[in-house]
């Protein structure tokens, strides 16, 4: 883990500017890699802090006609049978702050996508 800075406004909902710096810490990519993949492999959902950051994991999911409702055109929705397919997904962090997504959108046995948020960031 590293330790960073990051900036914040405090009072942004009121639309005021009135920022503070923070530490806060950031794990190891490396480490969070392996804990993604850990999850991957047990394929169960999973949500939990880990490193003091939020941690999810949802598993592929892949239905042959699944009912789902579609919108019908006139401001209502229908009932239609379709093929459901979501890809296995894991995020850590904060958006805003610090944020890491593996996303297997290629598929499940093949390498996921990574995203990394970290524009609010300062070295310390």
């Amino acid at each position: 883990m590293s330790t960073t800075l990051v900036t914040v406004n405090t009072q942004a909902r009121q639309g005021v500017a009135r920022t503070i710096t923070i530490p806060v810490f950031i794990p190891d990519l490396d480490q969070v890699r392996e804990l993604a993949m850990s999850l991957h492999r047990a394929g169960r959902s999973f949500q939990e802090r880990v490193w003091g950051w939020l941690v999810t994991y949802e598993p592929e999911i892949r239905e042959e006609a699944a009912v789902v409702q579609v919108p019908d055109g006139q401001g209502g929705l229908i009932d239609q049978e379709r093929d459901l397919w979501s890809p296995a997904s894991f995020t850590i962090g904060e958006n805003g702050v610090w944020f890491f997504s593996m996303l297997w959108e290629n598929g499940a046995n093949k390498p996921p996508v990574e995203f990394l948020e970290t524009e609010t960031l300062e070295d310390a």
